[in-house]
């Protein structure tokens, strides 16, 4: 199992068009994918913070993650409504839980 986490920046006043935007893109998308598990998105409840979102997804393996992100999912980026949303995704691997 492989963790997909991405911290998005999202301008003031663009947060609800992002989520419907985002939505989209993880169930239209995402979902549809082999070597998808599940996802979570969290909101930030301090609207001042860097990072407005928090989306944790949880994927079979790297190499699933990897296919997901193909030419149609670089497409969906390419929105106008989300352009000026600034994106910080990695993988994790858990290494401690309590």
């Amino acid at each position: 199992m492989v963790t997909w986490i991405n911290c998005f920046e999202v301008p003031d006043g663009q947060q609800d068009r992002f989520f419907a935007v985002w939505r989209e893109m993880a169930v239209g998308h995402f979902k549809t994918k082999p070597g998808f598990v599940n996802y979570r998105m969290y909101r930030a409840r301090n609207p001042e913070g860097r990072f407005q979102f928090v989306n944790v997804t949880q994927w079979e393996s790297a190499e699933h993650i990897a296919a997901a992100h193909d030419e149609r999912f670089r497409e969906l980026l390419r929105n106008p409504e989300i352009a000026d949303v600034v994106a910080s995704p990695g993988m994790f691997d858990l290494v401690d839980e309590g």
